[in-house]
């Protein structure tokens, strides 16, 4: 490479540019740049509900709210789902501002009432743009302004289900009918979502199975409107966890979760993906070999939850 610098008298800027050339020539025959074709990130198309157009006629592909990623496409779900997690957060300033947002208790205060938690209601038979204008009001109230986030899907005319959503509801699918050794999902639909749940008897726990690309799992939720309460009855189970292993014949991972409100039990399987359909037998296997087991574990201990 400095075999060139022995041809010159001199050392100057014309000669210097000259060897500068001779280098960059042989770099790129060398290093030749890959034919690629290079795709744009579609992740600039996420605004702050603030600055997102109007959702007429529009559906979500995801939305993003504090630091968790929702993938639904309604924005009637997000708007509970933004709403009882600012309720869980302060629920005295929602109720106490009735002219920001009107929460009660009275059913009839509204032509579609819905629960938001613990008794409370709102209305849901309002269109998207007033569930946008509300939200607004309420994430100000709050000081959350920067805490919604929200992608469109791309083509919100088009009312094919995304890819993700259809394998999903495929996989739940084939699995419900396999659950015959309990009662516990009997009422339950195939859902899009990567979880189904069903109640574990008390308010606030919920037994719920999840498949994801990476897992497929069974878990005990503790997720009451009160972290207090969550804590107690983890804290109930967990002096019964020699007991409650022994009887489902194997170790579960117990997740106090001090940093969140809820808490939860659980066992899983990891390995598998419910985006390889090869997998969906040894994940439906796992559920359905557990999930019995993992009921009747529970079941006596969380009866004696509230005494």
């Amino acid at each position: 490479m400095n075999s060139y610098l022995n041809t010159i008298d001199s050392w100057n800027i014309a000669n210097y540019e000259k060897r500068f050339k001779i280098i960059y020539e042989r770099f790129l025959k060398i290093w030749e740049y890959p034919t690629v074709e290079i795709l744009t990130s579609d992740l600039s198309n996420e605004q702050n509900i603030f600055d997102a157009e109007n959702p007429t006629h529009k559906k979500l592909e995801y939305f993003i709210f504090g630091n968790t990623k929702v993938e639904e496409d309604k924005v009637s779900q997000m708007y509970l789902y933004v709403i009882r997690n600012l309720f869980d957060k302060n629920s005295q300033l929602l109720v106490s501002n009735q002219d920001v947002f009107k929460i009660t208790r009275n059913t009839a205060d509204f032509r579609t009432p819905q629960e938001v938690t613990n008794g409370w209601y709102l209305e849901t038979n309002i269109d998207s743009n007033t569930k946008f204008s509300t939200l607004k009001r309420i994430l100000t109230l709050f000081g959350s302004e920067e805490e919604l986030t929200i992608k469109y899907l791309p083509d919100s005319g088009n009312q094919n289900i995304p890819s993700r959503y259809g394998v999903r509801r495929k996989f739940w699918q084939q699995l419900l009918p396999q659950l015959k050794d309990t009662d516990l999902f009997n009422n339950v639909n195939p859902t899009k979502d990567s979880w189904i749940s069903a109640g574990a008897g008390i308010g606030g726990l919920a037994y719920t199975l999840t498949a994801t690309k990476s897992c497929v799992r069974i878990e005990l939720g503790i997720m009451t409107s009160s972290k207090e309460k969550n804590k107690a009855y983890f804290k109930k189970l967990l002096k019964k966890r020699e007991a409650i292993e022994v009887t489902f014949g194997k170790p579960l991972e117990w997740e106090d979760l001090p940093d969140n409100k809820m808490s939860r039990i659980k066992i899983e399987e990891r390995g598998v993906s419910l985006f390889n359909e090869s997998d969906w037998e040894k994940m439906s296997a796992f559920i359905v070999s557990h999930i019995s087991d993992f009921e009747n574990a529970f079941q006596g201990y969380i009866k004696g939850l509230k005494k």
